[in-house]
């Protein structure tokens, strides 16, 4: 059952990690577009001014990368954690 929950939380992850880098870059090359008055509206629609546009897509992707890099560690951390004990309980089996 942990081991199903670990790769159903990985395929989430990676379902979110597509999402947010496809979102974050469209809002990133919107912003280097010409396209003013859209970056006006989604800047509107966050509460920020045009000028903190960029650096509320900069905030949210080095949150996300911290996140994100912390939740992969601890998943790859579990796998190599379920490996490891599997090795132990089999060369345990062996010395009995």
């Amino acid at each position: 059952m942990n081991r199903f929950i670990a790769e159903a939380f990985a395929s989430i992850l990676s379902l979110v990690h597509l999402v947010v880098v496809l979102g974050l870059g469209v809002l990133t090359i919107l912003y280097f577009s010409d396209d003013t008055r859209q970056i006006a509206q989604i800047g509107a629609l966050i509460g920020v001014s045009k000028e903190a546009f960029i650096l509320v897509i900069i905030a949210i992707w080095i949150g996300y990368v911290l996140v994100m890099g912390f939740l992969a560690t601890i998943i790859a951390m579990n796998e190599n954690l379920e490996r490891l004990n599997k090795t132990v309980q089999e060369l345990s089996g062996k010395l009995h």
